[in-house]
């Protein structure tokens, strides 16, 4: 059985989209980061960053217990688990680079972006976006088929709201994004209540 703890941010989302489309049963344990859940010691215990998400699987490799945090850890745990949102094996080299792409460069980036006035941000905010929308030009995806290497972008990038830096004006992106959230495992995800 798999225990997904999570709330309503984009990390905490971008795992139960994860989660959704594994396939696989989870129980969902919300942990409410505003009034400090992610805190206790019993919560420290799965996660001694005291962040959200965190996944803890019965049935980890060997039949043992596995516990792991980090969004993107979860992604690709969860993929490994199922054999699937990998890529084939001759574009799985496509899914790494794409998916350590977004964990080191997108995510960090863009989430600076929430209430800043920084000209400098703005500009690598669309740099990124630049690549990313060069790449997605005549495709699909980020690699031949649907992976961890959409998932994992794409609550950052839904999230965007900025006066200076509009998805809009990246269309390879914003169809892209449209196409991701019209998943149901996406849909469903981003429809869960928290609180």
């Amino acid at each position: 059985m798999i225990d997904l703890y999570a709330w309503g941010t984009t990390n905490g989302r971008r795992a139960l989209i994860m989660a959704e489309e594994s396939g696989l049963p989870f129980t969902l344990h919300q942990i409410d980061i505003r009034k400090g859940d992610q805190k206790t010691a019993a919560y420290e215990k799965i996660n001694p960053h005291r962040k959200i998400p965190a996944l803890v699987d019965s049935e980890g490799p060997g039949r043992k217990p596995a516990t792991v945090f980090e969004s993107a850890a979860i992604c690709f745990y969860l993929a490994e688990k199922v054999g699937r949102f990998l890529g084939k094996p001759e574009d799985h080299p496509n899914v790494l680079k794409w998916s350590m792409f977004h964990a080191a460069t997108v995510l960090p980036t863009i989430a600076q972006l929430r209430g800043a006035n920084d000209p400098s941000l703005e500009e690598r905010c669309k740099e990124t976006l630049d690549a990313m929308n060069r790449h997605l030009a005549g495709r699909d995806w980020f690699a031949e088929e649907y992976s961890i290497a959409d998932v994992i972008p794409f609550t950052r990038i839904h999230g965007i709201s900025h006066e200076r830096v509009k998805v809009s004006d990246y269309p390879n992106v914003a169809t892209w994004l449209k196409s991701v959230a019209a998943r149901p495992a996406v849909t469903k995800a981003m429809e869960q209540k928290f609180g």
